[in-house]
């Protein structure tokens, strides 16, 4: 079970940090530094992005870590803002780019 939520203390003893949200800030720096990718302007610690490669394709990398709620029991019958993976400014923003998108191939990474 993958059950690294950002707000989760780790109990396994063979990690020394314990903090799952320091993790995972460490794990974003590594990722900006070692990603050939320019930061959003804008939003400079946001991961989801288009990126184009001429007009046959258009990339939308997805962040499906930051901005989902907590773990559950995975038995939710409603999507409510604790079951969204994506959260829902990523996904507003996912659907809006797709649509915009005059690329002949959409890959969602």
């Amino acid at each position: 079970t993958n059950n690294w939520f950002h707000e989760r203390i780790l109990e396994d003893a063979r990690y020394t940090e314990k903090h799952a949200a320091r993790l995972a800030a460490r794990a974003k720096r590594a990722m900006f530094e070692f990603t050939p990718l320019a930061p959003n302007p804008m939003e400079s610690e946001r991961i989801y992005r288009r990126v184009s490669r001429g007009p046959l394709l258009d990339l939308f990398m997805l962040d499906m870590r930051s901005y989902r709620g907590p773990n559950g029991e995975n038995v939710q019958t409603t999507l409510t803002e604790d079951a969204r993976i994506l959260g829902r400014k990523q996904t507003e923003w996912l659907k809006r780019s797709l649509l915009m998108s005059r690329a002949t191939w959409k890959v969602i990474a």
